[in-house]
């Protein structure tokens, strides 16, 4: 029979097949890192070296360098303002997004509380944000559940760092800002600073520098790293540091339909790098604002690290009207029981009385 299917060149046509599925075989068991290259499109309203983007670039590098991922980033805003991307990560226009969950108090308003300042360090602000996302189940549940709402999946917060005030003139105290000018950047802010004794003016962000140089305000009211990009510093002769306020924010957000479609490696890898990131940010952040402390000093700026009462003061003020804020838009968007069920666990967390 053999001798016939020689003949017949049949034998040389099954040797051919035989080792074309040998060939095939271990193709079954391969992983994402050796299937074609997964495509991904991130976007981002904040510029390179701003934390926000800053922090979601380097998950995104560690992504890469683990598997063949290729991931394509729009930042600047290229893709849409920071008030478009939700919209545009829930309609599938992008994949990812950096979250700023506080500028959407309709679709959001239960993970906005979480955005406020927490009256603790770095790590403490970070551990807080787990608790409440990831190991408190009734938080948990609730959060998800608002989260597929909006067809999102998120990743760890990032530290953004402490927030200051950056004075005109020399000063040394809070009393210095009593009756004095300050930047507002949403309505909240404005019944803090007048509680306090400032005069709340709206300016926008870019406008800041502008404005302290020619006296439209007196002082700028926001996170300290800003300083650097938007050079305040310039036009500043004091920073009054209030004592460990930090936020915890801009999670990566993934479009769930398109997360879901990812490989179970691929969503292990970002898993990690976003966890590894959190972690790194929270030194980082610390190293690169005491190196900023020490370039205002030998500026001439004076750093001014407040006392605990007027701490205190300023941050039970600010946390009382935050909280307002939120509660007020929770039973706006028809979940302020839930609202209260977070910030039963929340207030104890971060400092508030």
């Amino acid at each position: 029979m053999f001798q016939n299917l020689a003949k017949t060149g049949v034998w040389k046509v099954l040797t051919v097949c035989l080792i074309f599925i040998f060939i095939m075989i271990p193709l079954g068991g391969c992983t994402s890192t050796e299937k074609e290259t997964i495509k991904i499109k991130f976007a981002t309203p904040y510029m390179d070296m701003e934390p926000p983007a800053f922090y979601a670039l380097h998950i995104l590098d560690l992504v890469e360098q683990k598997l063949r991922v290729q991931i394509e980033r729009f930042t600047g805003g290229t893709m849409g303002t920071v008030a478009e991307l939700l919209g545009s990560v829930k309609s599938g226009a992008v994949d990812v997004i950096t979250l700023h969950v506080d500028q959407y108090p309709q679709e959001l308003p239960l993970h906005r509380i979480l955005n406020m300042e927490q009256n603790v360090d770095r790590e403490t602000c970070y551990n807080n944000i787990v608790k409440l996302t990831q190991e408190i189940a009734e938080t948990k549940k609730i959060l998800n559940e608002e989260l597929e709402k909006n067809n999102i999946v998120t990743l760890e917060w990032m530290q953004m760092g402490p927030t200051s005030i950056f004075t005109k003139e020399k000063a040394n105290s809070l009393n210095w800002v009593k009756g004095k000018k300050i930047n507002v950047i949403t309505a909240y802010q404005r019944k803090v600073f007048e509680e306090l004794g400032f005069i709340p003016v709206n300016v926008a962000i870019p406008e800041l520098y502008e404005a302290m140089m020619r006296g439209v305000i007196d002082a700028i009211w926001m996170a300290t790293a800003a300083s650097v990009p938007l050079k305040w510093y310039e036009v500043s002769k004091s920073v009054l540091v209030i004592g460990e306020l930090n936020v915890c924010s801009q999670p990566l957000a993934f479009n769930k339909s398109f997360w879901n479609k990812l490989p179970k490696d691929v969503q292990q890898a970002f898993i990690d790098a976003s966890k590894e990131t959190a972690l790194w940010a929270n030194k980082k952040d610390k190293e690169d604002t005491d190196a900023l402390f020490a370039m205002f000093r030998e500026r001439g700026i004076d750093v001014v690290v407040l006392p605990p009462a007027e701490v205190d003061l300023f941050y039970q003020t600010l946390a009382k009207h935050s909280i307002e804020e939120s509660l007020k838009g929770a039973e706006s968007a028809g979940v302020k029981d839930k609202a209260e069920i977070i910030l039963k666990y929340w207030e104890p967390l971060i400092g508030y009385k």
